[in-house]
């Protein structure tokens, strides 16, 4: 499985509040939860790598996190739930967890990808991301 190296790295750049350790739990723990989508492809990709988690937050033991699916009619969106909170339920500190799906305005692409993610799906560089291979990169 290609994990996004959640850690503090991603801690940093999925939305949220909270202390910084817990939420690099939290996101450590998610992106063991592979996307079933990818994982359909026989490329299996974390939750996290995949840009699926869109916001964690942690107050007193509690944790709420939102989630984006790839697809808004995703058809695994309870199985991606259950999922999120059994696993994130295994850890010591944690009282409650509270998982929502992003509103029908927010969109996924694949901006989001983690670089390995990107890599093991064979897609461009974010550099590229939206930009026609042709033109010359920006300098």
């Amino acid at each position: 499985m290609i994990a996004a190296n959640a850690g503090v790295s991603a801690a940093a750049t999925v939305a949220g509040e909270g202390p910084p350790d817990q939420r690099a739990a939290v996101l450590t723990k998610i992106d063991t939860i592979v996307d079933p989508c990818s994982q359909a492809q026989g490329r299996p990709i974390g939750l996290v790598g995949m840009g699926m988690i869109e916001r964690v937050d942690i107050t007193a033991g509690r944790i709420w996190v939102t989630v984006l699916p790839t697809f808004p009619t995703c058809m695994f969106r309870g199985v991606i739930q259950e999922e999120i909170e059994s696993r994130l339920r295994t850890i010591s500190w944690c009282r409650a967890v509270l998982v929502r799906f992003a509103g029908a305005d927010a969109i996924w692409d694949e901006s989001r990808l983690s670089d390995a993610a990107r890599l093991a799906l064979g897609r461009q560089s974010k550099a590229g991301v939206g930009r026609n291979s042709s033109e010359p990169r920006p300098k």
